[in-house]
């Protein structure tokens, strides 16, 4: 049966004060998990940071696998290309795995290291475990508001195209109508040069809205 390493064994403690640091606890509290299992055996150790993950006390953890921590699809991809790299080159970076929990299973990015044992042989892998949760939240806050972004666009682009439809047919319409009027009235009146005059400066202002209309009805096209 397995027994966990000792502390005394896993951390070498300084007699001065002064230059004593705490590996025990730096260890234990680092903002990962870190474990050591054997290659083809059971864990041998585990940090306190990994332990609350996994929601189980460290005696729950003793005589089982690494693959026992990781879901069906996990634990496939670790025997198939995981370990198989451990074996070849003693190492693999950022494999991303789901870990199981009595709560549900969480996304980690695995990084392991192959070693000797020093005593018996065999090899043991010197792991550590980072959560990628708050990443994921982080990507998804991202595509919500690129998806937001997106429908506000589109959102604009419609009012856009709407504005260019009220301009091209709701104001113009009426305003053919007046150009098409002055001519009329042109020659109804052509005697009277005041009239005249009124005319030409109205048909002058009719084609000057015609044409900013026009502009503001190919702006709003371009930019659907």
């Amino acid at each position: 049966m397995p027994i966990l390493i000792s502390y005394n064994n896993l951390f070498m403690e300084k007699e001065t004060s002064d230059d004593f640091i705490d590996f025990k606890s730096l260890y234990n509290t680092a903002p990962c998990g870190l474990l050591i299992f054997e290659i083809n055996g059971p864990i041998i150790y585990i940090n306190q940071t990994l332990l609350k993950w996994l929601g189980v006390g460290e005696k729950e953890i003793v005589n089982k696998n690494f693959t026992d921590i990781l879901d069906r699809a996990g634990v496939m991809y670790y025997e198939l290309f995981v370990q198989p790299i451990l074996k070849m080159h003693q190492e693999v970076k950022e494999i991303n795995l789901n870990i199981k929990t009595p709560e549900g299973a969480f996304s980690c990015l695995f990084n392991g290291v192959a070693v000797n044992k020093q005593a018996g042989g065999g090899e043991i892998i010197n792991a550590t475990i980072f959560k990628v949760e708050d990443r994921k939240k982080y990507e998804n806050e991202l595509l919500l508001k690129r998806t937001k972004a997106e429908e506000e666009k589109q959102l604009k682009s419609k009012a856009l195209q709407e504005v260019a439809f009220d301009q091209s047919h709701l104001v113009r319409a009426p305003l053919a109508n007046i150009l098409g009027l002055i001519p009329v009235l042109q020659q109804m009146i052509h005697k009277d040069n005041e009239v005249n005059q009124v005319l030409t400066m109205l048909q002058q202002s009719a084609s000057k809205l015609d044409n900013q209309i026009r502009s503001i009805v190919n702006k709003a096209n371009l930019n659907t």
